[in-house]
């Protein structure tokens, strides 16, 4: 299991605004919640409603993982398997789009699959738009954390 609240803490201060693309049940969510203002999301109403019902006290929006048509700005986008089962021009499309509402030296942090998606390929995506801070594979899963390009 990749322990990324300890990578996240190495790179980004207590109480910075994190934005949680695809947050589901919303176990990654606590953990993140504990050290940094988090913003829950899912792409259906219906999940969005079990978030709002569940954790009353974290921000619930709605939004496509990819699109991220959004005016907020973030000081971090995490998310865990949420865009394995996109193509790999989506994911990139979705990193484009996350550049976009990441406040200066804003970073992502994405956990993925390694039996969904092919590693070398999503680091290739990234570096037009990002300077790669780290990258690991543990136990079948692999995880970038790359900051915005100024």
């Amino acid at each position: 299991m990749i322990d990324f609240i300890s990578i996240l803490k190495e790179h980004l201060p207590k109480f910075q605004k994190v934005l949680e693309l695809g947050s589901n049940k919303g176990d990654d969510l606590k953990l993140l919640d504990e050290y940094y203002e988090v913003i829950a999301s899912e792409d259906e109403k219906v999940k969005t409603r079990y978030l709002k019902d569940t954790f009353i006290d974290i921000r619930v929006i709605l939004v496509d993982k990819i699109e991220l048509d959004l005016q907020k700005k973030f000081d971090c986008i995490f998310s865990n398997e949420k865009l394995d089962k996109y193509s790999l021009a989506e994911i990139e499309l979705s990193f484009e789009n996350q550049k976009k509402l990441l406040n200066k030296d804003g970073i992502i942090f994405h956990i993925f699959d390694s039996s969904n998606i092919d590693r070398e390929e999503v680091l290739k995506t990234i570096k037009e738009n990002y300077i790669l801070l780290k990258n690991k594979e543990i136990d079948n899963k692999f995880y970038i954390l790359a900051r915005k390009k100024s």
